[in-house]
């Protein structure tokens, strides 16, 4: 969990794989196809890479083959080369025709070579009406992969600081990637690599001393780690025996002196518990395994890389220059008066989480101005022979928090701003939205949504009375309307995060965070509680339904458009890994979401012959999006 003791190994990677038997994506199956037919057609040449895309418009299909170009220009000048492009496309389309039958009967329903020799690819509906039909049922398959043993680093606060807005990102984002690791099968390890180490311990153990000379009988509870570290900087600044104590500790420390250790454990308890709580409010587990962690393996991994050759002395100091790096500074693996550091620990961390845990790929969710120091640590971790082939060292690097101003995001008093004030604010505010829209109903005025308002009332009527789906309705107890503006809350803060293109900074605001229409988390899980109402309202029984496999047709376009997303799911978790970026599944989610309002709007659910079809085509609608809110580690809400 969150709170595992420094020094102690990671625990055993957690095989938490799916447990649903995966599928092979539709766009793979459609590859596979395109593959086969190129192969047959043209077996004289090889192009790397594929050439499917999804269609730019419903009336092109659903998917593209853009083979034929540059298949032509590979066969131009040689015999028998076809006229065009168009004729290229024209062969291929055919041997798909013939590949498809063989690899996927019933996938394809109409191949259409159109322009210079474009294939328009329209998949059958039936097979998508079976691939809606079994998410109905059962839920959302992960795509099929080749897992493997996975490592993610994220998060990652120092010690005796609390967390603040800086690594929101870094656990939000490193949360997902994992989650998607796990779905998808992959032994995934989720390591909390703190900064617990350094120099500044020895001013905290020297003002631990002067504020609670018993700590070693009485250990003092530090409420407030923020102050605490303040008072101890302030005392280092000003106060030369002061900071020549600190000195003296920093060595002691490093020498176990008991004493020493006994006040850094109970600065790191301090910290550890501070930390638990914030990660209890987001849902997010991981175990610490600290940079003290590594101190005992530093001195064997740098002899052995001189042993190696691969250390240098310069100015006093043993450095490393990798030699396939771009960068023109070195990593320093001892200092000048023979102390470690930064470079140090995570060369340490490296080794023996490639060979003591035996990763296959290890993920460093950090922000972008670590990019270099990682280029470095994987050139020399490659260059010492601890990868293997295939072995992935990947660097997840994302931009800033900011604020209006386009700047770092601060308070009014330009101090950072702490994680738990970010999630009591939005918490709050959610809150104060329910408890303003309950009042205007108990008052006798309307309780229009903005979805509503903006003209997505539902063919069934079936938001709320009156045809509005309350928000913030009067039957809400406080508690549960405690909870739903918490999960609301919390779940804003992190969509807001993984919306965005994780390299880019991106705005806070919360006004944009919390609104109820648009890309945000509270118009998601807001869709998502309108399909559940619908259920309710329909008084269908469900599990019968679901159980005697009631077909779904999709006849109606709008039902045909949430067919097809539903279809592609597990494409773009495969997206999704393949770059790991999880706004790929935000945007996947807030289209699927606008089609399922579409469908609403346009096609009557309840009391119409196609009832128990369109009751099953809610509940993958719903299957879909709570498998992505799971993704993105967000709690979702059957009512709001």
């Amino acid at each position: 969990g969150a709170g595992r003791a420094p020094g102690a190994p990671p625990a055993a990677p957690s095989a938490d794989a799916a447990k649903l038997e995966p599928q092979r994506s539709l766009m793979k199956q459609v590859v596979e196809v395109c593959a086969r037919a190129q192969q047959t057609a043209f077996a004289h040449v090889t192009l790397s890479g594929h050439f499917v895309t999804e269609a730019t418009k419903p009336e092109f299909g659903q998917y593209q083959n853009n083979a034929a170009l540059s298949l032509f220009g590979r066969l131009k000048g040689t015999p028998s080369a076809p006229s065009s492009p168009r004729a290229v496309a024209l062969a291929l389309a055919d041997a798909m025709r013939a590949a498809a039958d063989e690899l996927c009967a019933g996938l394809i329903d109409k191949l259409e070579v159109a322009g210079a020799g474009f294939i328009n690819i329209w998949i059958a509906r039936t097979w998508i009406e079976a691939r809606v039909l079994d998410a109905a049922i059962v839920g959302m398959r992960p795509p099929a992969v080749v897992a493997c043993r996975a490592l993610v680093d994220f998060s990652s606060p120092n010690v005796a600081k609390e967390m603040h807005v800086g690594h929101l990102r870094s656990t939000i984002i490193g949360d997902t990637i994992c989650r998607v690791l796990e779905f998808t099968g992959h032994e995934t390890m989720r390591v909390n690599h703190v900064g617990d180490w350094g120099t500044q311990f020895g001013m905290l153990i020297a003002h631990m001393r002067r504020e609670h000379p018993d700590f070693l009988s009485a250990p003092p509870p530090i409420s407030d780690l923020q102050q605490f570290y303040k008072a101890a900087k302030v005392r280092f600044d000003e106060d030369a025996s002061f900071k020549a104590e600190a000195h003296k500790n920093v060595v002691a420390l490093q020498a176990g002196d008991p004493d020493c250790h006994k006040a850094w454990t109970l600065i790191c308890e301090a910290s550890r518990e501070e930390f638990s709580k914030v990660y209890r409010r987001l849902g997010i587990e991981l175990d610490e395994v600290g940079e003290s962690f590594y101190n005992p393996f530093i001195p064997a991994v740098v002899s052995t890389l001189e042993r190696y050759g691969q250390v240098v002395t310069e100015g006093g100091a043993k450095v490393i220059f990798p030699p396939q790096s771009k960068h023109a500074i070195p990593l320093i693996v001892v200092k000048s008066d023979g102390g470690f550091n930064y470079d140090s620990t995570d060369l340490a961390a490296v080794w023996y989480r490639l060979c003591e845990l035996k990763a296959e790929w290890v993920i460093y969710v950090v922000d972008a101005g670590q990019g270099s120091h990682f280029d470095l640590v994987f050139d020399a971790a490659a260059n010492a022979g601890w990868t293997a082939e295939g072995t992935r060292l990947q660097h997840v690097q994302f931009g800033l928090v900011c604020g209006e101003d386009g700047k770092r995001f601060r308070t009014r008093s330009g101090e950072v701003v702490r994680l738990v004030d970010l999630l009591d604010e939005a918490k709050a505010r959610m809150l104060a939205t329910f408890k303003e829209r309950q009042a205007a109903a108990q008052s006798g005025g309307a309780v229009v949504s903005d979805l509503a308002a903006a003209g997505a009332a539902s063919a069934d009527g079936d938001e709320g009375e009156g045809g509005s789906f309350a928000f913030g309705a009067p039957h809400m107890a406080d508690e549960e309307m405690e909870r739903a503006a918490e999960a609301l809350g919390y779940a804003a803060v992190k969509y807001m995060d993984l919306k965005s293109n994780r390299t880019s900074n991106y705005i806070f605001n919360y006004e944009r965070m919390l609104a109820t229409n648009g890309n945000t988390a509270v118009y998601l899980l807001y869709a998502h509680a309108r399909l559940c109402s619908i259920i309710d309202k329909s008084g269908a029984d469900m599990a019968a339904l679901k159980a005697a496999r009631t077909p779904i047709v999709l006849e109606h376009p709008a039902e045909q458009a949430v067919g097809l997303a539903v279809a592609q799911f597990a494409e773009k978790v495969e997206d999704v890994l393949r770059e790991l970026q999880p706004h790929v599944l935000c945007e996947y989610l807030y289209d699927t979401c606008v089609k399922l309002n579409v469908f609403v709007r346009e096609c009557r659910v309840i009391n119409v012959p196609e009832t128990p079809s369109r009751l099953m085509l809610c509940a993958a609608g719903i299957a879909t999006m709570r498998k992505c809110f799971d993704l993105l580690g967000m709690a979702w809400l059957e009512r709001i």
